[in-house]
């Protein structure tokens, strides 16, 4: 029998209430027709409305016959192998996209602008560093002033201090001693990838050029750390990351329907990868 508690406790298994989704990571893959029937139930207990399974190409098949649908994939996910996402839908409203002409637009533009990624210098008067505990507050004043909702609870300056501790990277600027611009790298050691996340300038701030060195900087950090394969999650219906993420050297994998609340409710979010070594698809 699966444990259950023993899954979610490890984090392969995740009940994301606050999200109302339920996401797979790791599974034994003989006993895939079980681990439907565990989603579906963990689902409906707690109330979830998207069920996600990080899967392996060479199970991507079954899953598919099970009636989940494959919205795209992160290269590199699990230390160099790819994680396929599939997903199912336990309503036909979370599996309905909202705009979905808008999110081609946005995609279509930042595909025009895609780039290298080569190295820009900050604006004069700006400087950047990486952050510590200590900022904790002012990260969470940002974020609750840049989003109205947010998938975790980044306007909590204990939650920031706890992500911190258990190994995410933060790099802000600032200018006069303030924070314009954070973003970080959420590092899973064990799958040996991040998710470059939390991006946000400050009202002030913004059109000044700021996220990409911080990108820059994040990208190196996580190279010195051996963390090769990264990946970001921009909000479909908004061309700002988007167009950051082309011009960074990002490539577009495919669109997560209604994957998480973020900014106005529900909204699609694009996977835009950038492994910095050779993924191995097995």
């Amino acid at each position: 029998m699966i444990q259950i508690e023993e899954m979610l406790a490890t984090g392969d298994l995740v009940d994301d209430q606050q999200n109302r989704r339920v996401k797979l990571h790791e599974y034994d893959r003989t006993r895939i027709s079980e681990y439907d029937e565990l989603l579906k139930q963990v689902g409906t207990k707690s109330a979830a409305t998207k069920l996600i399974v990080y899967g392996k190409k060479q199970d991507v098949g079954e899953w598919l016959a099970r009636g989940y649908r494959q919205e795209g994939i992160i290269d590199g996910f699990f230390q160099g192998q790819n994680a396929y996402m599939l997903t199912a839908y336990l309503t036909e409203d979370r599996a309905t996209s909202a705009a979905p002409e808008l999110a081609e637009e946005i995609l279509a533009l930042s595909l025009a602008k895609a780039g290298p990624g080569e190295e820009k210098p900050l604006p004069e008067g700006y400087r950047m560093r990486p952050a510590t505990e200590a900022d904790a507050e002012e990260l969470a004043k940002l974020y609750g002033l840049v989003f109205a909702t947010y998938p975790t609870p980044m306007d909590d300056p204990a939650y920031i201090q706890k992500t911190m501790q258990e190994g995410t990277v933060y790099f802000v600027v600032e200018r006069d001693g303030q924070i314009a611009c954070a973003a970080s790298a959420e590092v899973s050691e064990r799958m040996g990838s991040a998710e470059m996340t939390d991006c946000a300038t400050h009202p002030d701030h913004a059109g000044k050029g700021l996220l990409q060195p911080l990108f820059h900087a994040l990208e190196h950090k996580m190279e010195e750390a051996g963390i090769y394969y990264l990946y970001t999650l921009t909000r479909a219906q908004s061309a700002g990351m988007n167009v950051t993420a082309a011009k960074m050297g990002y490539e577009y994998r495919g669109r997560l329907i209604n994957n998480c609340t973020i900014f106005s409710g529900f909204e699609d979010m694009n996977i835009w990868v950038k492994p910095l070594r050779p993924t191995r698809d097995e």
